[in-house]
């Protein structure tokens, strides 16, 4: 029950033998309305380093992907592997899920201890420890280091929060305790091992393993984001060689051939780039990815290597094509790095993506005008629209709620139609203007020309060999479509794609048979 005691000297469960463990349900539910959504849908990243973080240090823990199933399944599976802490991922768009995962631990697992970790447990430490259903403990920050000694804390049977750095909890008083914010992990590798591939339920290896974290934080310092005050604006990396390594497990386990660089900024250290890419032809894991980044961040040179190394495509935050829309945003751009960014994507032969934000105070008909302008002059190849909305942690939720325009209870509402910064008309009709902006962006952004030029420039790799033999098949030249997916297959045996493109263009051309009459 909330407010019971933490820890307890011979608890029995706490204090089995080591090679039994201790149990440990790592959970992530997103709202139900959401439930249909791919993305909403996965567990976060950090989540499963959490996992891994605690199954190398011997504690027995599984991670639960609780998404879209039942309720009652939700407490059966709970209560049949009878945690002896809970810890859930905390964020504003899944709080009303989580509110009722922690209710259903409690009454599958009496006795458990309820950890609440993310943005919410971060920013809005004393707000949810205060609440109705509240946690027992919140982790802020980068959580490894603190959940991992609380673990170790609690299988011991002893009250050590109060030397843990980055928790916040109840005392018995009834007061709210923090204690200061851990420090961030200093070898980034460390916080991802292997183990957090096992023990997962509810996880679909083909929709989650290939989302690949290769470093933490972000330099820029958007209005909009709380990345700055999460990961307190530093840059830190994993080892180029550890990252193939995790590449190259889950394709030989698990057949994943496509994976997606989900970094704030991937390609912010020139160098590491060129190591990353290295690597993978080294190891000559000729698979196909993309990543997303800053366009302050790009330039040619490094884009050829990450073609050469199978990248499809980059996504940009944009956020805008309109300088006084970025610098209300605090984005640290400008377009002229926009555009060169974009033509260099173009160059190489890097399908562009671009996020963009409608509803920003003061944006007008002009700068939606100048989004899409730039979204049909860059030709880009994906486009991805967001309202511009309050989330806790960021400089432009902190300054609406000093000026009054914002009480932070909304956070805790399960109300997101409420974050929204702008919800007039206008607001609005931005937003569906640049919807179907999206909905026009071509699946196919190069011509046979360009296409051609691009691997004149970066020299034959096997992405764009793929992607002319893709153009000449959809403009009927399919002869000369199967010699170059044959190219690809004899160069790079180790590639499946070439394999699968050759398959996949004699499926389509192949006769069908005629059903008989009986």
């Amino acid at each position: 029950a909330v407010g019971a005691p933490l820890f307890r000297r011979g608890d029995r469960r706490a204090s089995r033998p080591y090679n039994l463990g201790m149990r440990i349900a790592l959970c992530y539910r997103c709202d139900d309305r959401d439930a249909g959504d791919v993305y909403a849908r996965v567990a976060p990243s950090g989540l499963l380093c959490l996992h891994g973080v605690l199954r190398r240090a011997g504690f027995d823990s599984r991670l639960f992907n609780f998404s879209g199933r039942p309720w009652r399944e939700v407490e059966a599976a709970l209560a049949a592997f009878a945690p002896r802490l809970v810890g859930i991922s905390h964020f504003t768009y899944n709080h009303a899920a989580a509110v009722r995962l922690a209710r259903t631990a409690r009454r599958a697992a009496p006795g458990t201890i309820v950890v609440a970790g993310g943005a919410q447990a971060t920013f809005l430490d004393e707000a949810l420890l205060r609440s109705a259903d509240a946690p027992d403990v919140c982790v802020r920050g980068e959580g490894e280091g603190p959940l991992l000694a609380l673990a170790e804390a609690l299988r011991a049977g002893e009250d050590r929060r109060a030397a843990i750095a980055g928790l916040s909890y109840r005392t018995e008083g009834g007061a709210i305790a923090r204690t200061p914010d851990a420090p961030l992990a200093p070898d980034l590798d460390a916080l991802y091992p292997p183990e957090r591939f096992d023990a997962v339920e509810g996880v679909d290896p083909r929709t989650q393993f290939p989302f690949i974290v290769t470093s933490r934080g972000c330099p820029a310092d958007c209005s909009f984001c709380c990345s700055p005050r999460f990961w307190r604006r530093k840059l830190r990396f994993r080892s180029a060689a550890r990252v193939a390594d995790e590449i190259e497990f889950l394709h030989r386990r698990f057949g994943i051939d496509y994976f997606s660089v989900r970094d704030d900024t991937f390609t912010a250290r020139k160098e590491r780039v060129r190591e990353f890419c290295a690597e993978l032809e080294r190891r000559r894991l000729f698979l196909l990815w993309n990543c997303q980044s800053r366009v302050n961040f790009v330039d040619e040179e490094r884009l050829v290597w990450m073609r050469r190394a199978g990248c499809e495509q980059v996504q940009f935050g944009v956020e805008a094509a309109s300088e006084p829309v970025l610098a209300r945003l605090n984005k640290q751009i400008h377009l002229p790095q926009v555009d060169s960014a974009l033509a260099a994507c173009r160059r190489v032969g890097l399908r562009a993506g671009a996020y963009f934000i409608t509803g920003v105070p003061g944006q007008g008909e002009a700068d939606i005008a100048a989004n899409l302008d730039l979204v049909e002059r860059a030709g880009l190849a994906d486009v991805v629209v967001a309202p511009l909305a309050y989330y806790p942690g960021t400089a432009l939720a902190d300054a609406a709620e000093r000026a009054g325009r914002l009480d932070p209870a909304v956070f805790l509402s399960g109300r997101a139609e409420r974050l929204l910064v702008r919800a007039d008309d206008d607001a609005r009709t931005q937003f569906e203007a640049m919807e179907a902006a999206a909905e026009r962006s071509p699946d196919e952004p190069f011509d046979r020309g360009e296409l051609e030029r691009q691997l004149e420039l970066v020299g034959p790799c096997h992405a764009a060999l793929l992607a002319l033999g893709r153009r000449l098949e959809r403009e009927g030249d399919v002869g000369r479509a199967r010699d170059l997916y044959r190219e690809v297959a004899e160069r790079w045996p180790e590639s499946p794609w070439g394999a699968r493109a050759l398959a996949e263009s004699s499926a389509r051309t192949r006769p069908r048979g005629r059903r008989g009459r009986k």
